[in-house]
This record gives structure tokens, C-alpha cells and sequence, in this order.
């Protein structure tokens, strides 16, 4: 099971080095303002920084499986929307969604690693960080191989997408 915890992690980090690399892409093909670009940037980590420390409490009181889950089906979801997604609106909502729903299926996934062996929490880390560190660098390279065969950032996303269903079946 930690295999798969680690592999959620390597998952977030990959959108996020997909995401910091797709900037131009994204701006050119939605026709983005600059100040649309900062509200894109700073408007989802302000209300994911509201509502995350609600969500990390219920992941310690409640049922922390069906939280990592329902963060996972709403992670997959604005994965979806940001392939989708025509203009502006759409894309503020996707990454809405997808910064508080990072917190519920990347974070309790996290702590459920560290929970599950707390004799092993060191070599955990480790591990938790190198599968992020292999994701955010690798996430740029898979961007450059969508790019060059023409499946651009949506296809990307789109594929992002698919691999995050499949770690939610998992």
C-alpha cells in the first residue's frame, strides 16, 4: 500500500512541474492577461490555505481513507477541467478545486505513509521525497515529449488525468 502512496506523490509533483513549465503554453493558447495569470496563481492557494487545516484535522478525527479518496476524485476532476478548459473561468475553477483537493489526497495520503510505519518514518520520508523530487523533475520532460508530438499542454493534462484514476483504483 505505501507504493501507492508514494506513487500519489510523484503524481502531484508531476502536475506541478508540468504545471510551472505549461505557463506559456497556457497563456498563449487561452489568451491570458498577466493579472489574470497572478489571480490563477495566488486566488486557489489562498482558499486551499483556509480550507486544508479543516481538512488535515478531520483526516486525524474522521475517516481519513474516505477524505484521501474524495480529495483524489476531486484532484482527477480539475485534472479533467484543466484539459478542457477554453478561457479564463474554467481554469480559476479547476485549480479551485484541485489546491484543497492536493491537500486531502497528497497530505493525509502522507500522513497515513508516516501512521502506517512509525518505526520506518526516516527511510519514509526519504522515499516520500525522492518519489516528489522524480515527479517535479520529470514533470518539464514528459511536457516537452506531449509537445513535440503535438498533444500539447491538454493532452498533457489529459493523461495526468487518466494516471490519477488509475491511482484512485488502486
Amino acid at each position: 500500500m505505501s507504493f501507492v502512496y508514494l506513487l500519489i506523490e510523484f503524481l502531484d509533483e508531476l502536475v506541478f512541474g508540468i504545471g510551472e513549465t505549461a505557463w506559456p503554453l497556457i497563456r498563449t493558447d487561452l489568451h491570458l492577461t498577466y493579472t489574470q495569470i497572478g489571480l490563477l496563481l495566488s486566488i486557489p492557494g489562498i482558499i486551499a490555505a483556509l480550507i486544508e487545516p479543516f481538512l488535515g484535522i478531520l483526516g486525524d478525527v474522521w475517516k481519513r481513507r474516505l477524505l484521501i479518496l474524495g480529495g483524489g476524485v476531486f484532484f482527477t476532476l480539475s485534472l479533467v477541467l484543466t484539459a478542457i478548459s477554453k478561457s479564463f473561468l474554467p481554469l480559476l475553477i479547476s485549480f479551485i478545486i484541485f489546491f484543497p483537493a492536493s491537500g486531502a489526497f497528497v497530505s493525509l495520503s502522507q500522513a497515513t505513509l508516516m501512521d502506517s510505519a512509525p518505526d520506518r518514518h526516516a527511510q519514509n520520508m526519504a522515499r516520500w521525497t525522492f518519489a516528489g523530487s522524480l515527479g517535479n523533475v520529470l514533470g518539464p520532460i514528459l511536457l516537452g515529449i506531449f509537445v513535440y508530438f503535438g498533444l500539447g499542454w491538454r493532452g498533457t493534462y489529459a493523461m495526468l488525468a487518466a494516471v490519477s484514476a488509475l491511482c484512485l483504483l488502486a
